[in-house]
């Protein structure tokens, strides 16, 4: 069974459902036996490290840069937003195939990169890397204490983790003092001892994995739960508005299936096996999440739904009201409504908050609610 490193850091430390996932793999292991839709998944996740890496060479110099690389970056950068755009509209193989050349692309600015670099453009790229490697040690740090907390032995990550900060403190401390060529050489044996700290650290999680089986677990069925949730409101709220919602209908139903999946094995206790399903419908998890963010951003207007919410429930007073003057039995009708109340509020505190998830949670119970009001308004009128 193999875990992805940054996938368990961010279930285990942050405690949310990851977004990219991306392993150090040929182009030939991952086209093996593997569906177009898998395959176009991983290759995307590769693509988009990738597409990091090369940023953060281009960026610090790119008013430097000749006409020819900038050009290459742009079609390697378009490419990379079409082949996204195609995946999330379910064109597998044409996704495929536009993360190949957009590679092609980034690997050509590399090298371009590799020979057009000057001693302050090596600097730089020196400098960047030191740091942003120094940024990722914290992220160790917090696994080892993990770790240590459930009782795994740390002791060679630990030593592998101090050889690491130690190199890359060296490279940042040459370049400080403009010792470029002792720099680069400190800079070979920090990736070197980053490597050994990888292969540690890998075996440190893979244990983690294992004995947090079931919290991670049950942490993803709560919290994929409760984003199933806000996306049945969302995607209600976007067919009012006429949108296209075709894909994240879909979406939530494959996910609902893994859920359901995954909580059949819980419920059994077998949290090994439920993880192995999380982690074999990674890239449906991350598609879901992906195209909910995406109808969020499109169409969802939280102070709308609200003063829609605030319309319904002065005009279904009303009517109860007038019911109740005919001797409608109103009592439960009125409890449900007070309830909608009581829910609009929460949610009108979540959103001063900024808590959106949270109001958008609350407006769904409400509108539960309001429904079954308005149902009995409707069969009693």
């Amino acid at each position: 069974m193999k875990f992805s490193a940054l996938w368990v850091i961010f279930i285990l430390i942050s405690g949310i459902i990851p977004i990219s996932i991306a392993q150090n793999q040929s182009n030939g292991q991952y086209l093996e036996g593997q569906s177009n839709e898998s395959m176009a998944g991983e290759l995307i996740a590769q693509l988009t490290k990738l597409g990091r890496f090369v940023e953060s060479k281009v960026k610090p110099v790119k008013n430097e840069l000749p006409q020819n690389i900038l050009d290459n970056y742009k079609k390697a950068e378009d490419l990379k937003e079409k082949a996204l755009s195609e995946y999330q509209n379910g064109e597998y193989q044409a996704a495929l195939q536009d993360s190949l050349l957009a590679m092609r692309y980034y690997k050509e600015v590399l090298r371009e990169l590799r020979e057009t670099e000057s001693p302050e453009m090596l600097k730089e790229q020196m400098n960047v890397e030191a740091l942003r490697s120094i940024e990722y040690l914290s992220y160790v740090e917090r696994i080892i204490k993990v770790a240590q907390n459930r009782g795994i032995n740390t002791d060679r990550l630990v030593k592998a983790y101090k050889e690491t900060k130690d190199a890359y403190r060296a490279v940042i401390e040459n370049l400080k003092a403009k010792r470029l060529e002792d720099a680069k050489r400190n800079l070979k044996i920090a990736r070197i001892k980053r490597a050994e700290l990888n292969k540690e650290l890998e075996k440190v999680l893979r244990e983690l994995t294992l004995r947090n089986s079931d919290d991670i677990v049950k942490s993803f069925l709560t919290k994929t739960n409760q984003s199933i949730a806000i996306a049945e409101i969302m995607v209600e709220n976007a067919k009012a508005r006429g949108m296209k919602v075709e894909d994240a209908e879909q979406s939530i139903k494959r996910i609902k299936d893994i859920h359901m999946e995954v909580e059949s094995l819980a419920k059994k206790g077998k949290w090994v096996e439920a993880l192995e399903v999380i982690r074999e419908n990674f890239y449906q998890i991350q598609r879901f999440f992906r195209t909910i963010e995406r109808v969020r951003r499109e169409n969802v207007n939280i102070k709308e739904s609200l003063e829609d919410m605030r319309e319904r429930i002065k005009r279904d007073a009303t009517a109860i009201a007038i019911l109740r003057k005919r001797g409608v039995n109103t009592a439960r009708a009125e409890v449900q409504l007070k309830g909608v109340i009581n829910e609009v509020s929460v949610a009108m505190i979540s959103l001063k908050r900024n808590d959106i998830s949270n109001a958008i949670i609350h407006l769904q119970r409400a509108n539960k609610l309001l429904r079954e009001v308005e149902e009995f308004i409707k069969s009693n009128s």
